[in-house]
């Protein structure tokens, strides 16, 4: 019994009755337990875990709470602001940014502390401290059997996923103070405004109590001298009672700090971050887990806080959070978990299905210009929709699969319509997805980072690999039968030489985020461009500062997979690999980094093996420069680009980059090789050759010049972001062209995946010997692959208009007329057409192809001169996707 009890909260009117109420209670839950005991030992044993089990009906009704809880639900009065309870019984309202806030939904707390009055952030460590009371709720046998299941699974995924070893726990207990704390040179404590905004040093103090409370609990790899070990069982407790004693009771300090409401003086000490994800998730998220962990070892007032703490982040659904508006995409599936690691602790059962409906509403196709979460292209939006499948999106796929395995063959279980959603990510994912050869980890394209370029790979952040548990993925797969996510769990497991991961070869056009994957059997090319539909990038938490070019017609070229990596702290940020740019015409600062573009004809057409990736550009923060810009993606891993259409009103040089990366090997300009270290400029090459990737350039005739530097760099991660590794040197190669004459329209041929012996070779191709510019000019873009017979063509114009070429020798003319701005791909052996509407303003398009003579015409052309099409192109969540129709 509590030896003080009088100083921590108030006891029973006697101690008779306090053994009787829990006599009670065991007794009744008992019962339960053994009626069923003999269900739930059957349902863990099956592969798919059965067939779902519906909640009771008595227990939905009575919970009354539909599986998204709506507002109104929530109570509002404003009881926190000034109370001093830890954990409120009843929703409690607070005022701050988040307008009605509630602290804790669905009265998580035990009926044993509904009536007593116990104080906020008061620690109890004493060795009498009774533990923590069973839940409110009544349970029927079957829906406390699927909450069992669940804890049981959620202890193994949350324990199955900490990385960090016990070995360190040692060192941890010898430096844990009395108090709680470890020394200030081992965790930063830093609080308040003085904190850093992202990935606060002081998580590092849950960081770890969850690693001890996993090894006390059992399961942990190496843990076994440590598994319900008291000494460490009471030091966790102490550490957490340290935060619980610092946590911070101004309700303002969640989304708000540094303004008045929750100001930098911080008189209390309290722990907080200006950064609101690390009040309403990074913490919580930690709490929750570790409380669910060692659960019925806590004693009440560890229940209190740990509840008051997840409940105070759950209670931000369905409120505006200051400086971001309401929980979207990521963001809700994080919140989300921490609602379901609470009820698990509580029994909850209204909790859970409410945080089960939120999981499942999210998890869907979201449609709309900006928009959070899955996107019908398989792309995912996050911050107003910029693509972010390498971070947010990430996050959000792996809150999802371990939310799903768990709640495998439960009435928690997710229907069809977000099945389907999620296997829409994961097959847009392995689009995105490539492997560095040398270190076989497995990352994510550069461009679905977003910000998180701005970390080198030992930082452990988005650029450290691709964060997915492969394994878990396919045993959803399974559970399931999504042969998606199978294939995608598959696929990259296996090995690989190239950094083509998954041997996926092909075009994808990814229209919602103005984003194009080609895949060659040795290498991966992405593009990422923006309109006015869509967001650049992001400088957020001084991450990214200088990212103002990052979606400029970003062009990364994978064959090794390491061509990028680490380089972003040392690179030049006005040579974003295939970008055209004003050079250093526009200031790159944090406050203007994000930007929405200014032209909405933004996009390429796609048949699933070649691709046109289309782009009219406005710099969107200076007006200054303009151009258009064309990616002919063919058949025999042939890529063409054509620039048009160029003005800059500055003095500024105007350069189309070809690459910045990591300098490996010789560098070979004409056949020559260059030297070691050099800068230069040749007015008259026309080929360049380095690290597997050749250029081919027609004869400029003084309108550009082809620029190289070769030689190391010295940059700064600080300078980028908030990683604190040391200062990088690296080896970069950069080429460029420079614009002499910026009214000339100029083309280029890249050839990803050559030796340099094989470029030779390639060169003199009948492929690039029967390449054709048709026409490149401010009207039209187009190439005519006559090798392959195919046909790439570029409608700038709002109004269409016309192109004429010749498919081969002895062949008619053919003249394609189109009465609008679109990108057009014309394979002539089959007859097929393929259309998109980069504006996505349209919703219909004709295309009329006629033969000029009698001569030869292509196979499947039939009867006739002319051929017209009418393409009622798509709407909705697909606007923008390409559509095909046959000639006849």
């Amino acid at each position: 019994m509590l030896t003080d009890g009088a100083s921590i909260f108030p006891l029973l009117s006697s101690y008779s009755d306090r053994f009787a109420m829990a006599l009670s209670a065991l007794w009744t839950r008992l019962l339960l337990y053994l009626n069923a005991f003999l269900h739930l030992h059957a349902l863990l044993l099956s592969p798919v875990y059965g067939k779902n089990v519906s909640l009771s009906s008595t227990v939905l009704a009575s919970s009354n709470v539909s599986s998204t809880m709506a507002t109104s639900s929530l109570a509002t009065s404003s009881a926190l602001a000034s109370s001093t309870s830890a954990h409120p019984t009843q929703s409690s309202v607070v005022t701050s940014g988040i307008a009605n806030i509630t602290s804790t939904s669905f009265s998580a707390t035990p009926s044993s502390l509904a009536s007593t009055s116990t104080t906020a952030n008061t620690t109890s460590t004493s060795a009498t401290s009774t533990t923590a009371s069973q839940p409110t709720q009544t349970l029927d046998p079957s829906t406390l059997q699927e909450i069992q299941i669940l804890q049981t699974r959620r202890l193994s995924s949350i324990i199955g996923a900490i990385t960090t070893s016990p070995k360190n726990i040692p060192a941890w207990l010898s430096t844990l103070g009395p108090d709680g704390k470890w020394p200030d040179s081992e965790v930063d404590y830093t609080t308040g405004c003085d904190a850093r905004r992202a990935n606060w040093p002081a998580q590092t103090h849950w960081q770890r109590i969850l690693t001890m409370a996993a090894a006390w609990h059992g399961g942990l790899k190496g843990d076994d001298q440590f598994v319900k070990d008291p000494t460490l069982h009471a030091a966790i407790s102490s550490a957490m009672d340290y935060w619980f004693g610092r946590d911070f009771t101004n309700p303002a300090c969640l989304d708000s700090g540094g303004t008045p409401a929750c100001p930098c003086d911080n008189l209390d000490n309290s722990l907080w971050n200006t950064n609101w994800f690390s009040n309403i998730i990074l913490i919580p998220e930690f709490v929750g887990q570790v409380c669910l962990i060692l659960n019925d070892t806590l004693v009440e007032t560890q229940v209190n806080n740990c509840t008051h703490m997840t409940g105070r982040a759950y209670g931000t659904f369905d409120h505006n959070i200051n400086g971001v508006g309401f929980l979207t995409g990521a963001n809700t599936l994080d919140v989300a978990k921490i609602g379901i690691d609470q009820a698990l602790l509580a029994d909850n059962v209204t909790m859970l299905t409410d945080a089960y409906g939120r999981v499942h509403n999210e998890l869907l196709v979201k449609n709309g210009v900006k928009v959070d979460g899955i996107r019908a292209d398989g792309s995912f939006g996050q911050h107003g929709g910029m693509l972010y499948n390498g971070n947010y999106g990430k996050d959000y796929t792996n809150d999802v699969v371990d939310l799903e395995v768990e709640a495998g063959g439960t009435s928690f279980a997710a229907g069809p319509d977000s099945q389907n959603a999620l296997a829409t990510l994961f097959d847009g994912d392995k689009w995105m997805i490539y492997i560095n050869t040398l270190t076989g980890v497995l990352h994510w394209d550069f461009s679905a980072l977003g910000r998180f370029i701005s970390f080198p790979v030992v930082d452990n952040q988005a650029t450290g690999s691709i964060h997915l548990n492969l394994t878990e993925i396919g045993q959803l797969g399974q559970q399931w039968g999504s042969e998606t996510l199978i294939n995608f769990s598959n696929s990259l497991s296996a090995n690989v030489s190239t950094a083509n991961a998954g041997n996926l070869v092909g075009n994808r056009m990814f229209y919602a985020n103005d984003y194009m994957v080609q895949r060659g059997k040795n290498y991966v090319t992405t593009v990422k461009m923006f309109s006015s539909r869509t967001q650049n990038t992001e400088c957020t938490n001084s991450q990214n500062p200088f990212g103002f070019h990052l979606s400029d017609g970003t062009v990364y070229t994978y064959l090794v997979g390491n061509e990028y990596e680490d380089i972003s702290a040392a690179w030049d940020w006005n040579l974003i690999p295939g970008i055209t740019v004003d050079y250093n015409a526009t200031v790159l600062a944090c406050g203007t980094t994000q930007q929405t573009g200014k032209e909405v004809f933004v996009g390429g057409v796609s048949d699933d093996t070649v691709g046109i990736a289309v782009m009219r550009y406005t710099n969107p923060l200076t007006r200054s420069l303009h151009w258009q810009k064309a990616w002919f993606f063919l058949q025999d891993d042939v890529q063409h680009v054509m620039i048009s259409n160029i003005s800059s009103s500055t003095s500024a040089p105007v350069y189309t980059v070809l690459d910045q990366k990591l300098h490996s090997g010789p560098v070979v300009l004409d056949g020559s090789e260059g030297a070691r270290e050099m800068t230069m400029s040749n007015t008259a090459a026309q080929s360049l050759w380095h690290a597997n990737v050749g250029y081919i350039f027609p004869q400029y005739n003084g309108s550009a010049t082809i620029s190289l530097q070769v030689g190391q760099k010295t940059g700064n991660w600080a300078t980028i972001g908030t990683s604190t590794q040391p200062p990088p040197t690296v080896d970069l190669f950069a080429a460029w062209i420079q614009h002499i004459d910026t009214s000339a329209s100029i083309s280029y041929t890249m050839l990803p995946g050559v030796t340099q012996k094989a470029f030779t070779k390639k060169q003199s191709s009948k492929q690039l010997q029967q390449l054709q510019e048709i026409q490149n000019d401010g009207s039209i873009s187009a190439v005519l692959d006559q090798a392959n017979q195919m046909a790439f063509l570029v409608f700038w114009e709002a109004g269409g208009g016309n192109v004429t070429f010749t498919p081969k020798a002895g062949n008619a003319p053919i003249t394609v007329t189109a009465n609008a701005n679109i990108a057009l791909i014309y394979r002539l052996k089959t007859g097929e057409v393929t259309v998109s509407d980069p504006s996505q303003t349209l919703t219909i398009a004709q295309v009329s192809l006629a033969l000029n003579g009698t001569s030869g015409k292509p196979p499947h052309w039939g009867s006739g001169n002319v051929k017209s099409l009418v393409f009622q192109l798509p709407g909705g969540g697909v606007v923008g996707s390409s559509v095909t129709l046959n000639i006849n």
